[in-house]
């Protein structure tokens, strides 16, 4: 038999038909969440440590929401990737196993997020291309610590010179900022460290950026994808 929503690989992923459960689990309201959360986000990537104020509002707990949430996305990327029309996932789900009257509760909500397949699959295409070429930032941290001053320091190999290193003269401020990024899934962490000028640097020159990226944005909109939100 062939299936129609697993493309040319013809496999389901390793946890499709678990997740597909979860799904059928969730009580209506619950599954009202995911719902709203998909037809309104802007984004789809699942692996953020917080979750969407709405879901977090709901009865949702984390790992259910991604769970079901994954299996969702899968469906709705390749309903568009594939140009599928819902009877064929009907037809694939019940070759998989499911029931008629698991396909009379997961059809409707399907139907319900047909206008947010398209904006899925999109940002699937983006969020692959991100892992293409160099590494991508995972996660960025930035800490304030405030670091005494004295006359002397105490990390010198050679003997003091007097007693200056015991003299306290105040306090300087320093910013740590840790960058972990992701090559492939491989995460590697790199950290620097930033004074007051730097970090005002740093700002000025993240400002700048951010004013080409509003031109860069408004001169292109005619081919950004159309199935995105800005």
């Amino acid at each position: 038999m062939e299936y129609k929503i697993f493309g040319a690989r013809q496999k389901a992923p390793g946890d499709f038909k678990d997740d597909l459960r979860a799904v059928l689990r969730l009580d209506d309201q619950q599954r009202d969440a995911l719902a709203d959360w998909f037809l309104s986000a802007r984004s789809y990537e699942l692996s953020r440590p917080s979750l969407p104020a709405a879901v977090a509002a709901s009865t949702l707990l984390p790992d259910q929401f991604r769970q079901t949430a994954r299996v969702i996305r899968f469906l709705l990327r390749n309903w568009q990737k594939y140009g599928l029309e819902l009877q064929d996932i009907e037809r694939d789900l019940l070759l998989l196993g499911f029931d008629s009257g698991d396909i009379s509760v997961l059809s409707p909500l399907l139907a319900r997020l047909s206008p947010a397949k398209e904006r899925v699959w999109l940002d699937d295409v983006e969020y692959s291309e991100r892992f293409v070429g160099l590494p991508a930032i995972a996660d960025v941290n930035i800490v304030w610590n405030a670091r005494p001053l004295f006359g002397g320091s105490s990390w010198h190999y050679y003997p003091a010179d007097g007693d200056n290193h015991t003299t306290f003269l105040g306090l300087t401020y320093l910013a740590t900022v840790e960058i972990f990024t992701s090559d492939r899934g491989v995460r590697q962490r790199t950290a620097i460290q930033l004074d007051e000028d730097d970090f005002q640097r740093l700002l000025r020159g993240m400002e700048r950026a951010g004013e080409q990226l509003d031109i860069l944005k408004e001169r292109t909109k005619v081919v950004a994808p159309h199935g995105k939100k800005d």
